[in-house]
């Protein structure tokens, strides 16, 4: 993964991301739409044969906007980390496996 930094100021965020492309671009985009300073949050695939998205944040300045989505993927994890915990549970599979 191979960021490029298109904007960053402290109410706008535009970063283009290579190496990924829907899957990332939506989650990102969706989960940021739910944090409380975010006021828009999109992403968008710029050719269809590149493997790339881009996405830009939007605050609404009480917090940076990179401030916005590193917490977005700080939550992100938190919940990735609930997930393999519960599906270990579910499974009967031991935490050190």
């Amino acid at each position: 993964m191979r960021l490029e930094i298109r904007r960053a100021d402290e109410r706008e965020l535009i970063v283009k991301v290579f190496g990924e492309t829907h899957t990332l671009g939506n989650l990102l985009a969706k989960s940021a739409l739910k944090h409380p300073n975010v006021r828009l949050a999109a992403y968008s695939i710029e050719h269809p044969l590149e493997e790339a998205f881009v996405l830009r944040i939007v605050t609404d300045g009480s917090k940076p906007a990179v401030e916005a989505l590193k917490e977005v993927i700080r939550g992100l994890v938190d919940l990735s980390d609930e997930l393999a915990k519960r599906l270990r549970e579910a499974l009967g599979i031991s935490s050190e496996s």
